[in-house]
Parts: structure tokens; sequence; C-alpha cells
């Protein structure tokens, strides 16, 4: 479990409003970029490149998802060595 996490500010404030909006079972997930995007007030275009350094640093993932074939939207998951920043999933 790594504790000891650097983020940057934007970083930080997506991460916030990402595991705030993880109501569900651990490892569940209905969250977008767009939810984002719309939930911090920040532009959708800083958002997907803040969760590319966040999908770096190994604390989230994001999985495609396809409707008929085609990219639908993409899923933003807490990756489970993280669960224990989620206030119901790290008990």
């Amino acid at each position: 479990m790594n504790t000891q996490i650097n983020l940057t500010e934007l970083e930080q404030t997506l991460l916030t409003e990402f595991i705030g909006s993880l109501y569900a079972e651990e490892g569940y997930s209905d969250v977008d970029a767009k939810d984002l995007a719309q939930g911090t007030g920040i532009d959708i275009k800083i958002v997907r490149g803040a969760l590319g350094s966040l999908v770096k640093k190994g604390i989230v993932s994001i999985e495609t998802m396809q409707n008929w074939g085609e990219k639908a939207y993409e899923i933003i998951y807490l990756n489970e060595d993280y669960w224990y920043m989620h206030p119901r999933w790290g008990k």
C-alpha cells in the first residue's frame, strides 16, 4: 500500500471529487471524465490531462466502454491499492 503520494493540487481536487462519486460496492464505478468536469467546473481537456497523470501514477485506471462496436465512454476506476482512500472501502 502506497501512503506517500505526490499529487498536484489539480490531481488532488479530481481525486477527491472522484472518490466522493464512488457510492456503490468496492471496485464499482460509473464515473467518467465528463462527470468530474461537471462536478469540479474544470474544463474537460484539463480533466483528461490530469487523469492521464493519475493513470501514470497507478492510482486510477480507465476502461473504454463499447456501444455497438463504437467507443462510447471511458469509466474511471480507483485501483485496489488505493481503496484505503475511500471512506467505506478502506475499512
